[in-house]
């Protein structure tokens, strides 16, 4: 798998990247072979939903669940095709849920990072051009705005999600020398991303959530948004 170079440039909303991705870029569909595809709680949530499929199921058919060496949280991933490391998702016309694609799709080429200003303390928001040999949407003549891009690929609510997810993983790091409990290790899986189980356990009396006014009728992004809040303010407690 080819290593990607980033770009030193630092960009903000308002400044300008030329880039294009369409079905007449000569690279088109080769980024969807050979990655490693992690998917972030509404990444999961937006696939499988997309899919019609239970968590589990969707397990089964497409990846695995773990627990990330690095986070040290529960991980779902997606694994290539085994015959030629192309995502599952990867049809001959393109992707087969573009609808639903998770936020690495929709973000590339761009990284994204969030900085604490040290005087203010307030987080900012900086992005990089990831720079791949085999893409050549870099040479269509195409300038957008960063703020515009993140429009244009449907990326709100997946950052939203995945800045919320973002502070458990920081919750975690903090204390990274406790190891976490099976039960633990249980919730955090079950409110962030078995949300249906979440929506039944709490309906049936066996898990208390008060962050939900009426869990019968919630969506399931609120439930995502009470389950990461209970991760935080229930499970990842170490005092």
């Amino acid at each position: 798998m080819e290593e990607p170079v980033f770009d030193p440039r630092e960009l903000g909303l308002e400044d300008e990247i030329v880039f294009a991705c369409h079905p007449g870029v000569p690279c088109f569909n080769k980024c969807c072979y050979d990655v490693h595809l992690v998917l972030s709680p509404y990444d999961f949530l937006r696939l499988r939903r997309g899919l019609g499929l239970p968590p589990q199921e969707f397990i089964e058919r497409y990846g695995e669940a773990y627990i990330g060496e690095v986070t040290q949280l529960p991980v779902v991933a997606v694994y290539m095709n085994p015959h030629d490391f192309a995502c599952p998702f990867l049809r001959p016309e393109g992707c087969s849920v573009y609808q639903d694609r998770p936020s690495a799709c929709r973000t590339y080429p761009l990284a994204r990072y969030l900085r604490e200003d040290p005087e203010t303390g307030e987080h900012q928001e900086i992005y990089r051009i990831i720079r791949e040999t085999h893409c050549k949407g870099h040479y269509e003549k195409r300038p957008i705005k960063v703020r515009d891009f993140i429009a244009e690929q449907g990326l709100e609510p997946y950052l939203h999600f995945n800045d919320l997810f973002g502070k458990v993983v920081a919750q975690r790091q903090r204390h990274a020398e406790t190891p976490l409990t099976a039960d633990q290790l249980d919730l955090i899986f079950l409110a962030c991303y078995d949300l249906p189980r979440f929506r039944e356990e709490i309906l049936a009396g066996r898990l208390e959530c008060p962050y939900l006014e009426d869990p019968s009728e919630a969506s399931e992004e609120d439930l995502l948004e009470a389950g990461i809040r209970f991760v935080l303010e229930k499970v990842l407690v170490f005092d």
